[in-house]
């Protein structure tokens, strides 16, 4: 069974479900995770945040393992920004190509 879809700006509506396609800023992920570490990380990806974050707490006697921990943090959170983008574009190709048949 497939399910219509009726796109209104980034809102993509069927008769089970609704989904909220907005894109995640690069710029607003880089800046939290620059500020607050594997905790900047939750705009992007959870359970990155939360495994850098349990690795940073158990590492923070060395000081070393948080530091490497805030820069995988920055590195993580751009990652994740782009394949969460770059799925929402491909979904909206995926929809318009859809509309044309």
């Amino acid at each position: 069974m497939t399910a219509a879809w009726v796109a209104t700006d980034n809102q993509y509506q069927s008769k089970e479900c609704t989904l909220m396609l907005n894109q995640k800023s690069r710029t607003t992920s880089f800046v939290l995770t620059f500020l607050f570490g594997p905790l900047g990380l939750l705009y992007a990806s959870w359970p990155a945040a939360i495994i850098l974050g349990v690795i940073a707490f158990v590492t923070a006697v060395t000081l070393v393992g948080p530091a490497i921990c805030w820069v995988l943090g920055m590195i993580i959170g751009d990652s994740a920004t782009r394949k969460h983008n770059r799925g929402i574009e491909e979904f909206k190709a995926l929809m318009s190509q859809g509309k044309d048949k």
